[in-house]
């Protein structure tokens, strides 16, 4: 596996995946953090946070997800209450979730806080063989996750 870190954030990539990280532009008074996009594809160039954009081009049991660092001040309450990355299911993945809905397509997001840094976590999938091989996959990645200061 290669280990990608950037802005106090670190996580193994499994073999097979891509991974990128940057940290949006953003005037104030939002506070940008890490963004990390993982997927068991050839991921395009592009930063636009979720990726909405390659939707149509998910191919049976391919996976991508975007991993948002929101504002510190958010971690540890109410939606970021969770502690630590949620592990994805495929009974989790429902098509109503996505931001592009399509034939096939399923999708989660969840919230969470980790060593008061707060994120969201979505999830965007194809159904079809592999996507069980594909999640266990993205899993190992995300519970490699680590934070420190940005």
């Amino acid at each position: 596996m290669v280990r990608l870190t950037g802005h106090g954030v670190a996580v193994d990539v499994h073999p097979g995946w891509e991974a990128r990280m940057w940290r949006p532009d953003a005037a104030p008074p939002a506070v940008p953090g890490a963004v990390v996009r993982l997927a068991n594809f050839p991921l395009p160039v592009t930063k636009n946070t979720y990726a909405a954009e390659v939707a149509d081009d998910l191919r049976p049991g391919d996976v991508l997800v975007s991993l948002v660092e929101l504002d510190p001040a958010l971690a540890d309450r109410g939606l970021y209450a969770e502690q630590g990355v949620p592990r994805v299911r495929a009974d989790e993945l429902d098509p109503r979730a996505l931001q592009a809905a399509g034939p096939g397509r399923l999708g989660v997001q969840r919230f969470f806080s980790l060593h008061g840094r707060a994120f969201s976590l979505y999830v965007m999938a194809r159904e079809g063989p592999g996507l069980e091989h594909s999640l266990r996959a993205m899993n190992a990645s995300l519970r490699s996750l680590t934070v420190g200061t940005g």
